[in-house]
């Protein structure tokens, strides 16, 4: 009998138990421009792109690439870059600081991990990226893709444990927490499909700058998927537990735990 646990079938099942609902593409079209925001000038690309250590000649396949995040600064360091997003929203700020920073080598693409890229006249890449973007049914699927469209090597970016949620924040406003599955679950699928990656860590400061306290208050809420009114207050309470001012009239929110994600990265 064959004991051995499907574990792209155990992360569908994960899935269903996580604290927040699955965001559709007009929910990411109506939060492009706060996540832009969020993002400008991301400690995340920045550690990303230093672990990536990418060479001029590669050709990139950044797939959920957002505002850009990844994809302004990477493109500036590669040959060229397919940016693939599921949000027009999400590919019209890319565009938007793609012209500001004068940057031509980026082709938009808007497709969601099901449609036919091929159709889309989505070629193999040297190097498929998909960092932060495999909130997706079928893992298995999806990792499967990126190795078809790779011609060297894939690297992924997820969560791990709850990554950039915040447990206490949750706590502080009554609700039940459940991150949901991380990448435990997809290193072994990984591993049912013949592949061992290198695992590496990024892992981020606890403390966070924000402009005022309303962007403070505003750069946590996007955790919450409906804020009640009560909870509206408590989520203010939380906020100013944590925070201090600065001289120059910025705060800093101070975090409990860490933000950490796994950098998965294998040949083809």
């Amino acid at each position: 009998m064959n004991n051995i646990p499907d574990w792209n079938l155990l992360w569908q099942q994960a899935r269903k138990k996580k604290s927040w609902k699955a965001k559709k593409k007009k929910d990411w079209d109506a939060r492009a421009s706060t996540f832009a925001k969020r993002n400008a000038d991301s400690n995340f690309a920045k550690l990303f792109i230093a672990k990536l250590q990418p060479k001029p000649h590669w050709s990139v396949l950044d797939m959920g690439c957002g505002p850009g995040t990844l994809a302004i600064p990477l493109a500036k360091q590669v040959k060229t870059l397919t940016a693939i997003d599921f949000s027009q929203a999400m590919l019209d700020q890319m565009g938007h600081h793609q012209q500001k920073a004068g940057i031509t080598n980026i082709r938009p693409v808007r497709a969601s991990w099901l449609d036919d890229w091929q159709q889309l006249s989505i070629k193999p890449h040297d190097i498929c990226i998909a960092a932060r973007s495999l909130a997706v049914d079928d893992l298995r699927g999806a990792l499967q893709k990126l190795c078809s469209w790779s011609r060297h090597k894939v690297i992924i970016a997820d969560r791990v444990g709850a990554g950039p949620f915040d447990a206490e924040l949750f706590a502080a406003l009554g609700r039940p927490f459940d991150p949901g599955p991380d990448f435990i679950y997809t290193v072994n699928i990984l591993f049912q499909m013949g592949i061992q990656p290198k695992i590496d860590y990024l892992e981020f400061d606890q403390q966070r700058l924000f402009a005022s306290r309303e962007d403070a208050v505003q750069g946590c809420s996007w955790m919450i998927d409906t804020i009640q009114p009560a909870e509206a207050s408590a989520l203010a309470r939380y906020v100013d537990q944590r925070l201090t001012s600065n001289k120059d009239g910025s705060v800093t929110f101070q975090r409990s735990t860490p933000v950490k994600w796994a950098f998965i990265s294998w040949d083809v």
